[in-house]
């Protein structure tokens, strides 16, 4: 419990409720993976990967914690161990997306496929708001509504790119007569709805869907979904091009503090200041104002961002 993630009461009192359900149930596979994904959001890596190798004691056939082996040891950088836990979750199930994808992502580990992006997101979409929201106190889409306040967004047609399950859509709706939203992962779309806000909802890549679009928006956001996209320009492009005349392209980036661009460890891309600046002046978008700020926790230690608002 050292761990400042657990510093928080709630949290510390989950732990602590699955970890009496395993002394009470010692072969309860559904507390092991509970309480593997809180060590995991803590840090613990190590401590995850061996609740789910007890869970395969107690059932060797149970599929998500051989994905989730194969995940966390791709984390971990162990190229083997993660591709035979993955072999083994095809052997069980050989049209499994996850375990194809995960495959996907071991023979091209400096980039993230869209398949693997659909899929880790279409089997996250079950517990991502609560995972955002509680555990690792997501507050992008809010930080995004707050500079467009600022800058005196008006209200107008809106598109959100990678609206997931909605989450931004909610922000976003104060500056929108029209919201429109577009995801890769079927399952997210389907979350977002269920929350009965968008006026429409698309299946498919952000950029792709921008270059096909035959309208244009006022508001194009992008809030959370740049971490999976290595170079910004062509969407930023594609963005720019499906604005109308003063609309405004906002979105957010986790920071690299070196500049440039790169993939970490956690699969996700971290953009330095240069790289957004560099693709909105390629774009020709003005920078009306960008700014750092908390985009969620992680391990119970704040992601700085960068939250911006571009104008056509």
């Amino acid at each position: 419990m050292e761990n400042e993630f657990f510093a928080i009461p709630e949290r510390a009192e989950t732990v602590e409720s699955l970890r009496e359900r395993l002394l009470l149930s010692p072969q309860d596979t559904g507390a092991m993976g509970a309480l593997a994904a809180m060590l995991e959001a803590a840090g613990d890596l190590p401590g995850a990967v061996d609740l789910h190798q007890r869970a395969l004691r107690v059932d060797p056939y149970h599929l998500p914690a051989l994905l989730d082996l194969g995940r966390l040891w791709t984390q971990l950088d162990d190229r083997v161990r993660a591709r035979s836990w993955l072999l083994r979750a095809l052997s069980i199930d050989p049209e499994n997306d996850g375990a194809v994808a995960g495959l996907a992502t071991l023979d091209s580990p400096d980039e993230l496929t869209h398949d693997y992006i659909r899929t880790l997101f279409d089997q996250y979409a079950d517990r991502f708001d609560r995972d955002l929201t509680g555990t690792l106190k997501y507050r992008a889409p809010q930080a995004v509504a707050a500079l467009l306040e600022r800058c005196a967004a008006g209200q107008g047609a809106a598109l959100d790119l990678g609206c997931g399950t909605g989450l931004s859509g909610v922000a976003l709706k104060a500056f929108a007569l029209t919201l429109e939203g577009v995801d890769l992962s079927a399952g997210m779309v389907a979350k977002a709805r269920a929350r009965g806000i968008y006026d429409a909802l698309s299946v498919g890549e952000a950029q792709a869907f921008l270059e096909t679009a035959d309208r244009k928006w006022d508001l194009i956001a992008a809030v959370d979904v740049l971490n999976y996209i290595a170079d910004l320009g062509p969407v930023f492009s594609a963005s720019a091009a499906r604005l109308s005349p003063g609309g405004v392209f906002a979105g957010t980036v986790e920071k690299r503090e070196e500049g440039g661009a790169a993939l970490t460890e956690k699969r996700r891309y971290r953009h330095g200041e240069d790289h957004v600046r560099a693709a909105a002046v390629a774009a020709g978008l003005e920078i009306v104002e960008m700014n750092e700020d908390m985009l969620r926790q992680e391990g119970g230690k704040p992601v700085v961002g960068l939250i911006f608002v571009l104008r056509r």
